[in-house]
């Protein structure tokens, strides 16, 4: 009987499930106290670990990222490491894992935002996940919505990348490691233009529609 025929989509998606283990998780320790940027997410901020602190020249970054991680495990983390580090930036990946409730979002994202205090500047990526996770347009909505009532909250753009293909995602949610690093740079420019923070980001990265400085969506 002749095997079915496996696309190279399958296999990219198969090699980055054994690969992400390896790096799934990060935690703060107390040789993080002096960090000036600290990165708490899930799967999506894992991945930016080997690009990310090239593009934020000189900073000291903390992280704490796992895979699979919800809102509000990610803010049990948060809380957690904001008793070593006190951060001039934090960048946050999390809402992919959540459920579609944008009233039930919105509540983590205020509770994230008092954790951390009036202070900090805060990078938060939008959310993109594939139909067999949910719904998630409420979600950006509520994201777009706090970022235009909080001033300090500036987002990312994640789903303007995806949507016009500038980067691949051999799962249908992680990217590639070139997918990553594209991740990585939207970031960066992002706290470059917001957060007070030197960035090599190297190549420009091309801004998302409807932001044509910052790769991201920012408050007024």
């Amino acid at each position: 009987m002749a095997l079915p025929r496996l696309s190279t989509a399958f296999f990219a998606a198969l090699l980055f499930c054994v690969a992400l283990p390896a790096v799934a998780s990060a935690r703060i320790t107390s040789a993080d106290a002096s960090a000036d940027v600290l990165v708490v997410g899930d799967s999506l901020a894992v991945g930016l670990r080997p690009s990310l602190g090239g593009l934020l020249d000189g900073a000291d970054i903390a992280w704490d990222a796992k895979s699979g991680r919800t809102t509000p495990q990610g803010l049990l983390a948060l809380r957690s490491a904001l008793k070593v580090v006190h951060p001039k930036t934090v960048i946050i990946s999390l809402g992919t894992n959540d459920g579609p409730d944008g009233t039930r979002f919105a509540d983590r994202i205020d509770r994230a935002l008092a954790a951390i205090g009036p202070d900090a500047c805060v990078v938060w990526s939008d959310i993109y996940r594939p139909a067999r996770k949910g719904p998630y347009a409420a979600l950006n909505t509520t994201l777009s919505l706090e970022a235009a009532r909080v001033k300090r909250l500036h987002l990312v753009n994640w789903l303007g990348a995806v949507s016009r293909q500038a980067v691949t995602l051999p799962d249908g949610l992680h990217p590639d490691a070139s997918g990553f690093a594209f991740r990585a740079k939207l970031i960066a420019n992002t706290v470059r233009a917001h957060c007070g923070l030197t960035t090599t980001v190297g190549d420009n990265v091309p801004a998302p529609v409807g932001d044509a400085t910052t790769g991201g969506t920012t408050a007024p």
